[in-house]
């Protein structure tokens, strides 16, 4: 080679190596500026108390969670009471939620990632957006939720042979070509309105009779008791019900909790108009009415309505102590002001309609018949 063909060789190096040079510094200076998000807050000055509407919305549908003066609700569910603690767990996780992890996202991999807008129902690789607002409308943070991350390590606590999700791929904001990776899987976040409303409806608590009137207006049976802890007996004789059926009944209706709210009954045939009342007075003078109307699957419809209240006084029995009557009095009273918040709570909540699961209800539909103790079936002859 002589001194000319090496000084071209020359240049030429020193051109290709000047270019190495300009695109390792040019992606490795990309790479810093989406690297500067790890560490970072998602959502950054978020303040929990200015958020008064959370939005979520996926390819099954939308849900929009709204606080009012009276606490939060569920607005596809017709302004129903949301479970504050569910809501509270999350709007905590959100503001103290940091990326773990960013990346360059180029937007060919976003269906990929399940980042897609969800824009379309039953889109693929849509992801799950959610959107937090104050009370004049002003978005104070927006996230777009992807697939969840998983660990790859298998539960073996559980036996199940699954691995368990860790964390979840998530864009922040506006911008969609960074990708950051976040140690919370958000599991429960989904625009279903049924996992975010509170399930707690009636609790009738020590139960002194039980009556049932059939769809055609009369009455099927009426039960009672002389105290708490006593036998049922049937009103209209001196025969008994099977103890655990009678059991059965008052334990249906001394926890009864919701599996949906039905946001208008009035575009579903409920048949609440003609169905099975069941109605339920206590010894602290608060009387129940349940109304049951038509099956919808494994539910049945149900309203109902609260009256009445617990006593104001207490009525000390003959021959009581004196040292007794302030304890006794103590428990009264607490007794009373911790009913008397359950039975306005109650009446506020007999204004929706609801579906009930049928293995709270069913008890509550047997007839006279169904109630009595099973006859013994005499001994075979040998």
């Amino acid at each position: 080679m002589n001194r000319k063909q090496f000084l071209v060789s020359l240049a030429v190096l020193v051109v290709l190596a000047a270019a190495g040079a300009a695109v390792v510094f040019s992606d490795r200076s990309a790479w810093n500026t989406v690297e500067t998000r790890t560490g970072q807050k998602i959502v950054p000055g978020l303040k929990i108390a200015d958020v008064a509407e959370i939005a979520i919305k996926d390819s099954s549908g939308e849900l929009h969670l709204v606080r009012g003066a009276d606490g939060w609700k569920v607005r596809e569910r017709a302004d129903f009471p949301a479970d504050t603690a569910r809501i509270g767990e999350l709007l905590l996780k959100l503001a103290e939620l940091k990326a773990v992890q960013s990346e360059a996202l180029p937007a060919g991999e976003r269906a990929r990632l399940d980042l897609l807008d969800p824009k379309e129902k039953g889109a693929a690789g849509a992801g799950v957006a959610l959107e937090l607002k104050d009370g004049k409308g002003a978005v104070l943070g927006r996230l777009l939720l992807g697939k969840q991350i998983f660990r790859s390590a298998e539960v073996a606590s559980l036996g199940s042979g699954r691995a368990e999700a860790s964390g979840r791929y998530v864009l922040a904001g506006d911008d969609a070509a960074t990708m950051l990776a976040v140690a919370e899987p958000f599991a429960q976040v989904e625009s279903k309105p049924d996992p975010w409303l509170v399930k707690e409806l009636i609790r009738v608590d020590v139960a002194k009779s039980i009556a049932s009137t059939g769809k055609d207006g009369r009455r099927r049976w009426t039960v009672s008791r002389k105290s708490d802890g006593a036998d049922w007996t049937f009103a209209d004789s001196k025969s008994k019900p099977d103890l655990q059926k009678a059991t059965d009944l008052s334990s249906s209706l001394g926890w009864i909790d919701l599996v949906d709210v039905v946001p208008d009954p009035a575009k579903v045939d409920t048949g609440l108009a003609h169905g099975v009342a069941v109605k339920a007075e206590t010894f602290d003078g608060i009387t129940y009415t349940l109304h049951i109307g038509n099956a919808a699957g494994p539910n049945y419809y149900v309203s109902f309505q609260v009256d009445g209240g617990p006593a104001k006084q207490r009525v000390a029995p003959k021959g009581e102590k004196a040292e007794d009557k302030a304890k006794n009095d103590k428990a009264f009273d607490d007794r009373r002001k911790k009913l008397a918040e359950q039975v306005e709570r109650e009446k506020r909540l007999s204004r929706w309609t609801y579906l009930v699961a049928k293995g709270t209800i069913d008890p509550l539909l047997r007839d006279r018949a169904q109630l009595l103790p099973e006859k013994k079936k005499a001994a075979k002859k040998v």
